[in-house]
């Protein structure tokens, strides 16, 4: 906790954000001009490609922390290793966290080759590039304009309205109770592993099982995490109109939470380790979406709506875990006359109570995926419709909001402004 603490502060004294980046305060103490001057520099950010060879040292990185931190684990528990290979391990640990940061370091081999890279300065971001200016030429006479950019061609479509104004929709609340049925689940399996296998295996567990169970969560919950990293990649390199949505990985955690709970109660004793890994697998597909789900549809207010959803893993902890299972446990328990609860009884309500769960979490993810999809349409449409204009030599320079009304007096865009001319280009709710 306190180095959370820590790190936080240090964030946020020293991380800084990009130009085009309002913050509330920012939003409501800045003049238009100025917010409309930093919001246009935003073309520039879309433009740039991340160099490749940092992204592959990162995933280097990560990749060897998910072989290491479980292979050490599982060597120490089961050999038995005393102070001196503990030792060993763990400066070869520290050796590895020290040496992360290279990834970032601004040496010139690191970067991509054949890119310039932008320098982030007032004047440099304030004068057109070659792109903007031939996006921003009008036609020539008997030619073709240029083709129109738009947000859309390098992010995915977002809600352009405020957290209060999300809360007061039935989208996010459906988003909400989504995460808190799965993370719920996971966490009651994750803090309770040891005992839930106990129970289902008839027998108490030795400290190797344990150990084992650990090993499977912290694998499964990383390749989770590095899959779903993947996947939005994947799916964000290609075009507009070919984009999967990025809630279907709310759909991905949902279904691997709810096979590993039939395979809970259907598996062997040999093979329930299984189903330790699908519901670690769930936890990181589930603990991914929050964060990239939250950033990537929210074009306003992405802290609050994060940490709204974040708050439904507490209370799921707090409902499920100690209410539900540890009421239930303890129960069974004391009629065995003992802490330790064993036989297929002690867990069966829980589980079979978290599979209806998940059920229900799996139709609010269908609406909440419903209705991010409508947008998308309506994004799109309106994109195809003023490339066709284009193409036609009819775009003006200031062309119609997507859907409603335009911005608010005072309020700037800053989901889906194109790089084009002047161009309020809006996604509100349809």
């Amino acid at each position: 906790m306190v180095l959370f603490l820590v790190t936080g502060v240090a964030g946020f004294f020293f991380v800084l954000l990009p130009s085009y980046h309002l913050t509330g305060y920012e939003e409501k103490h800045l003049g238009v001009e100025e917010k409309q001057r930093r919001l246009a520099r935003k073309s520039v950010y879309l433009r740039q490609k991340p160099p490749t060879i940092r992204l592959a040292i990162g995933i280097a990185f990560v990749v060897l922390l998910v072989i290491y931190l479980p292979l050490q684990s599982a060597l120490v528990a089961y050999l038995e290793w005393g102070r001196t290979q503990r030792i060993i391990f763990a400066s070869i640990l520290i050796a590895v966290i020290v040496a992360l940061p290279l990834m970032a370091l601004p040496v010139s081999c690191l970067e991509r080759r054949k890119t310039q890279r932008e320098e982030d300065d007032c004047s440099g971001m304030d004068r057109p590039n070659a792109s903007d200016e031939a996006a921003n030429e009008p036609a020539a006479a008997g030619g073709l304009p240029k083709s129109v950019e738009t947000d859309v061609d390098y992010i995915a479509p977002q809600y352009q309205t405020t957290f209060l104004q999300n809360l007061k929709t039935l989208e996010l609340w459906a988003f909400f109770w989504s995460i808190f049925s799965i993370m719920g689940t996971v966490f009651v399996i994750i803090y309770n592993a040891s005992f839930i296998y106990a129970a289902l295996a008839d027998k108490e567990v030795d400290n190797a099982v344990k150990t084992l169970l650990t090993v499977l969560n912290g694998v499964g919950s990383a390749a989770g995490r590095l899959m779903m990293s993947y996947f939005e990649v994947w799916s964000q390199k290609r075009r507009a109109e070919d984009r999967v949505s990025i809630v279907v990985s709310v759909y991905f955690a949902d279904v691997f939470v709810i096979l590993s709970l039939v395979l809970f109660l259907v598996m062997p004793r040999a093979a329930l380790p299984l189903p330790y890994v699908l519901a670690a697998m769930g936890n990181g597909f589930g603990a991914a979406s929050i964060v990239l789900v939250t950033r990537t549809i929210f074009a306003k207010d992405p802290a609050k709506h994060y940490n709204f959803i974040f708050s439904s893993v507490v209370f799921s902890t707090i409902l499920l875990n100690r209410l539900l299972y540890g009421e239930w446990y303890t129960r069974e328990a004391e009629k065995q006359g003992g802490n330790v609860c064993l036989g297929r009884s002690c867990v069966m309500m829980p589980l079979l109570f978290f599979i209806g769960l998940n059920f229900t979490a799996l139709l609010s993810t269908v609406y909440f995926d419903w209705g991010y999809r409508r947008l998308s349409r309506v994004v799109l449409e309106e994109r195809r419709r003023l490339k066709a204009r284009a193409a036609e030599g009819l775009l003006a320079v200031n062309t119609s909001p997507v859907v409603g009304t335009g911005p608010q007096e005072g309020e700037e865009d800053a989901g889906n402004r194109t790089t084009t001319a002047p161009n309020d280009m809006q996604a509100v709710r349809p």
